[in-house]
């Protein structure tokens, strides 16, 4: 049960904690637009990166919206992915060489959305496991599945 009462504003359990706050939920959600849906690096990998993270930050309704898939094929995504990890488990051991393994794959501006996004994701979870989300439920997994695949498909600000 989260640990403030949901507002009456509509949709998520997520949705309805940061409801309390309107101004800061609309703009929360169009940052997290504008970052997720970008095309300089995948909204697919936003997504592992994402996925990969919330366990170790202890956000139950963001793990419950899809299990990381353990194991990434492409170098590009894994790297992304470690980069991630490595984040939740100890942001502290990042120096200078976790940067030049990066500007191995990423152009500047991709390791700048890499940093945002992590970021980003590592605030939006931690917020969540603060206030003690819920998982979400299946209509709520199928909305949010919706919007990114509606978010991926139009781009940035979707």
């Amino acid at each position: 049960m989260p640990r403030v009462p949901l507002s009456n504003v509509e949709g998520n359990v997520y949705e309805r904690l940061m409801g309390h706050r309107p101004e800061i939920l609309e703009k929360w959600f169009e940052l997290d637009a504008t970052i997720r849906f970008s095309p300089l690096i995948s909204p697919d990998t936003k997504e592992e990166m994402r996925r990969a993270m919330a366990p170790g930050i202890g956000c139950v309704f963001c793990s419950s919206l899809g299990a990381p898939a353990g194991v990434q094929p492409d170098p590009k995504q894994a790297l992304a992915v470690a980069f991630a990890e490595q984040v939740v488990t100890d942001w502290h051991s990042i120096d200078d060489s976790t940067f030049e393994v990066l500007a191995e794959e990423f152009s500047p501006e991709e390791i700048i959305e890499l940093v945002a996004w992590t970021s980003f994701i590592f605030g939006a979870q931690l917020f969540g496991a603060l206030l003690s989300t819920t998982p979400a439920t299946q209509g709520e997994l199928s909305t949010y599945l919706e919007w990114r695949r509606a978010g991926a498909a139009a781009g940035a600000g979707a």
